[in-house]
């Protein structure tokens, strides 16, 4: 995973996993072109193959409180703060894509909120 999200970085792709929360400090931290990419599979490779003994001491618990930290932190919530007041359908439509990312799955989530969308823009 880690020499496939290198040359994704090296060709200007998306890494194939952990995407929404790396692009998210990628984004954050100015990094707009396909090198930071590159130089954040590079460390996530480095990381795997040198300090995974290490991580394996950490407990799940704490290991989830980060995710759950982060995937809080990629609420867009100047968005939703926007769509309360502009149009409450798409907030309706965010929210329930979210809900469906966290209980069924990430992709289908995404999936099922963009064929919502779809079928909403169509009827209007």
């Amino acid at each position: 995973m880690g020499i496939a999200n290198v040359a994704c970085g090296v060709l200007g792709g998306t890494p194939c996993t952990g995407v929404l929360v790396r692009t998210a400090v990628n984004v954050s931290s100015g990094g707009t072109h396909k090198a930071s990419q590159f130089i954040n599979a590079v460390v996530v490779l480095t990381m795997v193959l040198v300090l995974m003994p290490v991580f394996a001491y950490i407990p799940m618990a704490a290991i989830a409180a980060i995710l759950i930290t982060s995937s809080c932190r990629l609420i867009p919530k100047k968005i939703m703060a926007q769509y309360w007041t502009l149009d409450k359908a798409n907030l309706g439509i965010l929210i329930f894509t979210c809900a469906a990312c966290i209980f069924i799955d990430g992709a289908m989530g995404l999936l099922i909120g963009a064929m919502v969308c779809l079928l909403r823009n169509a009827v209007q």
